[in-house]
């Protein structure tokens, strides 16, 4: 999480670790979805599109996760704009779109996103 600046919502999103290593997901996603609605913080809403994407202590909800995942993404979320990216490539919750996977994979790989600038480099 080096690449968030120091904040107390960064510091909110730490603490749930430790729901992750107990494989609490349902806490785990709850409480990253309190953050993402009371803070907009992009890597609550990130974390909660990929909780919804993969059912990941929710009923997996394509709908959900494609609107989480496009909020965190808006917000500047790197691995947000990755995520969504890979939706529009592989058409998870939305139609193929291989323009707007490329707007998305562009943006993470400005941000020094490892797999962006990977898939940037084969398209």
């Amino acid at each position: 999480m080096g690449y968030y600046k120091p904040c107390d919502e960064l510091d909110r999103c730490r603490a749930l670790g430790k729901y992750w290593e107990n494989e609490d997901f349902e806490k785990w996603t709850s409480e990253y979805l309190k953050i993402a609605k009371e803070t907009g913080y992009p890597l609550a809403e990130c974390q909660v599109g990929y909780a919804y994407l993969e059912g990941i202590g929710v009923e997996k909800d394509l709908e959900q996760g494609l609107y989480w995942t496009t909020k965190a993404a808006e917000d500047g979320d790197r691995d947000g704009q990755y995520n969504l990216a890979c939706c529009y490539e592989q058409g998870t919750g939305t139609a193929i779109d291989m323009e707007k996977a490329r707007f998305w994979f562009e943006k993470a790989a400005l941000q020094n996103h490892d797999l962006a600038i990977e898939k940037m480099k084969r398209m």
